[in-house]
């Protein structure tokens, strides 16, 4: 079985409550060659819910909390806490551009992952799967230093 780490880009920030959201997965192709499915995704959410750890480039340190994690018609659309202030500074920097499934392939048909454990999220650097970008940054502050939503 393979280990899985599929990337996508972070899609809205909140400064003020340190939330960041996006989609954790999708069913596009990510630049491993991989598809998780949407719904070995969603039968994975549950046992991941338990724990909802949120961490930083896929190594032991946890820097928040997946608040909630929602399914939609693109994949599972996910609202984290970042608690950690060095992982928050790189969020609002633009270090952090994307989130990243970790986890286990339980079964593949076809070329997409059917069935996984998933076991964290992680804030990433650099997110391969092309469907999401950061949208907009949520902020009190001088409108001219905003981004544009």
């Amino acid at each position: 079985m393979n280990i899985i780490k599929a990337y996508i880009p972070l899609q809205k920030i909140d400064e003020e409550q340190r939330m960041v959201y996006g989609y954790a997965s999708t069913e596009a192709l990510d630049s491993q060659g991989e598809v998780i499915t949407r719904a070995a995704i969603i039968d994975a959410l549950p046992d991941y819910m338990r724990f909802a750890n949120i961490r930083e480039m896929h190594t032991m340190s946890s820097v928040g909390v997946c608040k909630s994690a929602e399914p939609d018609e693109q994949g599972v659309y996910i609202a984290a806490k970042v608690v950690d202030d060095a992982a928050w500074a790189k969020v609002k920097e633009g270090v952090y551009k994307g989130f990243s499934v970790g986890g286990k392939s339980l079964a593949k048909s076809d070329g997409q992952i059917t069935k996984m454990r998933l076991t964290e999220i992680s804030l990433v650097d650099r997110p391969a799967n092309p469907e999401c970008v950061i949208d907009a940054w949520k902020v009190d502050a001088d409108p001219a230093e905003q981004q544009p939503e």
